[in-house]
């Protein structure tokens, strides 16, 4: 939400005009799935790779919704990508996540093993960990070849973040459900 607020707010003084009352509307309406969401998904623990600036945008989202990033890590080098994630949440997070930038993806794997994630969120890649952890995967960024529409998936703005959000909770509730031996259909 801050970001989002941020980028509008730079979209107001560049053009002089008000936001539209359609964006106000699709942020009230995803506050308010965050008061009903958040409490299937508030403190997991969560693994972010990908590209840094994507890695910034995820770790702040997670942040918000009281996931806790426990390790964020890219294969970019020299980005500065722990400033520029405190500088995202740091107000946010209790406390800091692993940061590793230059990062081979077995790397991150190996790394990620030790921290036991509650759920995975990156690109298709991450897929055989997840697996192997029985944690869901939130595909987001390139690739996603394991999925149809890969390319179309919204994560920008705040309809954006409402999909992401809806996707993240359905995969949690997915996962209890899955697990369940009573196979329960109310949560």
């Amino acid at each position: 939400i801050r970001e989002t607020d941020s980028l509008f707010e730079a979209f107001k003084e560049i053009s002089g005009r008000a936001v539209p009352r359609d964006l106000a509307l699709e942020r009230g309406r995803y506050i308010d799935s965050l008061v009903d969401g958040h409490k299937y998904v508030s403190g997991m623990r969560a693994v972010v790779y990908g590209e840094e600036d994507l890695c910034i945008g995820l770790t702040s989202f997670l942040a918000e919704i009281g996931v806790k990033p426990v390790l964020v890590a890219t294969g970019a080098r020299n980005r500065n990508l722990a400033t520029h994630i405190d500088a995202a949440c740091g107000s946010v997070l209790r406390e800091m996540p692993i940061i590793r930038e230059g990062a081979d993806f077995f790397d991150i794997v190996e790394e990620a093993k030790t921290l036991s994630p509650d759920l995975l969120v990156g690109h298709s890649k991450g897929q055989r960990a997840a697996r192997e952890w029985n944690a869901p995967l939130l595909r987001a960024g390139f690739p996603i070849h394991d999925r149809f529409g890969g390319q179309r998936m919204l994560h920008l703005g705040y309809r954006g973040a409402q999909a992401l959000f809806d996707r993240l909770v359905n995969m949690v509730l997915e996962k209890k459900q899955t697990d369940s031996d009573i196979g329960y259909g109310y949560l």
